[in-house]
């Protein structure tokens, strides 16, 4: 090939190269732009749909928020029971001797100190008296003699102190392995609520594979009756989370579970990938940042709003 012909064709090439490279040079900074643009664009998309509230109308609004933070879960198990008596703050009176009941003090519903005469017997042999003292304090319950009836084997009246009760909660089967004496139950009925330890646990008396845990349970006000129906919640684990969220700020928008993220009068919603929960707190797995400030309270009005906007912009 004639050198000169070969020469020409490299300054060909060369120059078909350099012509590229500058074309590409103009592109690349108009395609990261528009990689940037669209990014930007995301970002806005994610952050378009929020709630703005003043401070004065969040306070009078009574919406609060906090920061988010670690904590503990208390994992409980529910279980169900009944109040019931301690039955070594309940005593039977009976007369000592058999005899004619010459006078019996209180009256049914009546509270008694220990120690304080309840009754006086005339005894049939020796037709002399002696009286009957209360061997507790408490009250009476039931009472079965009246003057002028004869005293004789038979309970004369019933005397039972309720400031302290027990609980006794039925364990099932599938349940046994995870309760233990001495674990807190928090006991709840109605707007009644307190809390105990489980003292130990026994077999059900009819033949059932259940167990009975038994809770005794302090009542020194005696908001606390025999009888009633009562729901238990047994801590069973206590676990350290490294982020958690207060259940009353969890509210379900747009098909995810969200909480409201307070930016200023900002307030977004974020969806998050929610763990371990136990009634009052929930872990979170993902979706927000320790320190960042979410609602806690009245967060539904939030959510309200949103959904009320969304309504109006689709018509």
């Amino acid at each position: 090939m004639n050198p000169i012909y070969q020469t020409q064709d490299l300054f060909n090439i060369s120059k078909l190269l350099t012509i590229s490279f500058f074309i590409v040079g103009l592109a690349f900074p108009a395609f990261a732009a528009e990689e940037e643009h669209q990014e930007g664009e995301h970002e806005e998309e994610e952050h378009s749909e929020f709630a703005e509230i003043s401070a004065a109308m969040a306070v009078e609004q009574g919406i609060r928020s906090a920061t988010a933070s670690g904590g503990e879960l208390e994992l409980t198990l529910q279980l169900f029971g009944r109040t019931m008596p301690d039955p070594q703050l309940v005593s039977h009176v009976t007369a000592r001797y058999p005899g004619t009941i010459r006078d019996i003090v209180p009256a049914l519903g009546d509270s008694v100190e220990a120690g304080e005469i309840i009754a006086t017997i005339e005894t049939n042999n020796s037709l002399q008296t002696y009286q009957i003292k209360a061997p507790i304090s408490g009250m009476v319950v039931n009472k079965h003699a009246n003057p002028g009836e004869q005293a004789m084997e038979q309970t004369l009246m019933t005397i039972a102190n309720y400031e302290r009760l027990w609980v006794d909660f039925t364990v099932f089967p599938g349940d046994t392995q995870h309760v233990q004496a001495g674990m807190t139950v928090h006991v709840a009925m109605d707007h009644l609520s307190a809390d105990g330890r489980i003292s130990y646990l026994n077999p059900s008396q009819s033949n059932s594979p259940t167990l009975i845990a038994r809770v005794p349970l302090d009542n020194p006000r005696g908001l606390w009756s025999p009888g009633l129906l009562v729901e238990g919640q047994v801590v069973i684990e206590q676990a350290s989370v490294d982020l958690l969220v207060d259940n009353n700020a969890i509210q379900l928008f747009e098909g995810s579970q969200v909480i409201f993220v307070q930016e200023g009068d900002h307030y977004f919603p974020r969806p998050l990938n929610l763990g371990r929960s136990d009634g009052r707190f929930t872990e979170v797995l993902d979706g927000l940042s320790a320190g960042e400030n979410y609602v806690v309270e009245n967060s539904y009005l939030i959510k309200a709003d949103l959904e009320k906007e969304g309504v109006e912009h689709g018509h």
